[in-house]
This record gives structure tokens, sequence and C-alpha cells, in this order.
């Protein structure tokens, strides 16, 4: 599993100690639903965007957004029909089918969302999943759990890749093209995607477990660590940092 979210780049925020990324992240993620004005909500997403651009670049920004945008998408578009509360905006004869609440609603999740899925790309795209188990075991939680987390980091991107691959595959070996097709018709067609990609996903479980063997998972001893966090000299300030600007933000775009 050559595959991971890691983009490689000597920005800010690959400086920047992975303890301090961690728990920035889990606070924005706490932040986000706090009661906070909208334009405050998106001028916190924002300012991510602008990191992520002078960190990781459009391109990883332009990639992000799009792997996200048929869910976004779904979440504007359904969630004003939800809310009955406030002033009607769009009405069909009695029946009121958006209102402002609902609109300011769909506005606010759709921040949310796109919020805390940038934090946590960020934090994927500038620390190397080494670092992250490393920075999960600083906050105590047990090794076996930082593998399973970071093991499900690696593990989905390198399945839907090989799943985007044997879809190639299939589909450069049939005569008409997808353009042409009904729904059903291609929906069909992924049953022998479904099926390679399902095969091909279970002749990699004895490589996984070969390679949680070879990192002491199941073993009863303590484990050592080759790699520690050392190089990072200045965690508490880094930490500090982060505390004290969610903490700004927080007061800057309360409601009140």
């Amino acid at each position: 599993m050559t595959i991971n979210t890691f983009v490689a780049g000597k920005g800010l925020l690959y400086r920047f100690d992975p303890r301090a990324k961690l728990l920035s992240v889990l606070l924005l993620c706490i932040w986000f639903f706090l009661p906070v004005s909208l334009v405050g909500l998106y001028t916190v997403v924002g300012l991510l965007v602008l990191l992520g651009a002078i960190n990781t670049g459009f391109s990883h920004i332009a990639k992000t957004f799009l792997s996200i945008l048929p869910m976004l998408l779904f979440m504007v578009l359904f969630m004003p029909f939800n809310v009955r509360d406030g002033e009607s905006l769009v009405t069909i004869g009695s029946f009121t089918l958006i209102t402002a609440e609902g609109l300011e609603q769909a506005v606010r999740l759709a921040g949310r969302f796109i919020g805390i899925t940038y934090a946590c790309t960020l934090l994927f795209a500038t620390t190397v999943m080494q670092e992250v188990m490393l920075a999960l075991r600083a906050f105590h939680l047990p090794y076996k759990a930082g593998l399973v987390v970071t093991l499900a980091f690696t593990y989905i991107p390198f399945i839907a890749e090989s799943f985007s691959q044997i879809a190639e595959s299939h589909s450069l070996r049939e005569a008409e093209s997808e353009q042409g097709k009904r729904i059903f018709q291609r929906l069909k067609d992924l049953v022998p995607t479904l099926t390679s990609a399902l095969v091909f996903a279970l002749r990699s479980i004895p490589n996984l477990a070969m390679s949680l063997e070879l990192r002491g998972f199941g073993r009863e001893q303590k484990r050592t660590s080759y790699k520690d966090l050392s190089s990072y000299r200045h965690p508490f300030t880094h930490i500090l940092l982060s505390c004290i600007m969610l903490v700004v933000f927080w007061a800057l775009f309360r409601v009140r």
C-alpha cells in the first residue's frame, strides 16, 4: 500500500508540531458547532482554504472540493425543504417550499461540512502517517487504536485507487462508450467492476496481515518506537498558539 494522503511540501503547516495540529483539528470540529455568526463561520473556512493554498497548492484544494461536491450539493439542495420555520421565500400556491430559516440552516450546514472536511484533509495532507500515529499516542491513545486509525486512512485510498484502475481497465475492453448507455445499463456494468475490486481487496488481506505482524500488532510486550517527535522542538508553544487562535475566533464571531 504505497498510496497515502500526504502531499510533499515545505510550508508552515509542515513545520507545525503534529500534536498541535491534531489538537487544532479536534478543537475546530467543536468550534464549528458553537453558536457563531454565519460571517464568522465562512471567515474561518476562508482562512483554512487560504492556509491550504499556501501549503499544499490550489490543485489539492480543487481535488478536495471536487470529491465532496456531490454530497455538498445534496445537502444544500434538500436541507431547505426540511425546515418550515421563518419567513417564506418560495411558495407554490399555499405550500411553503423554502423559508429564510431553512436557507440559512443549509448555508450554515454547508460551511460546517466544508470546514471540518478540509481541516481533516489538511491534517493528513501535511503530516505523514507515522507522525499522526505518534501524535495519537502522545494523547495516550492505545497503540492498537492508533494503528487502526492510520491504517484506515492508508487502506481506504489504496482501495479507492485500485477501484478506479479496475474501472478504467473494464471500460477499455468495452466497445460501446459510456455516453450512449442508460443509467440502468451503467449500474449493471458496475457489477463486474465491483466483483473485481472485492476480489482484489480480499487478496490484499494477507499483505495487510503481514504488515500488522511486522508492526508488533497483537503482542503483549510493550512496543518500542524507532521514530519520535523530538525533531519538533516547540510543542507547547504550538499547542498554546492553536488554543489562543480558536479562543480569539470564538470571541470575535460568537453570536451576541
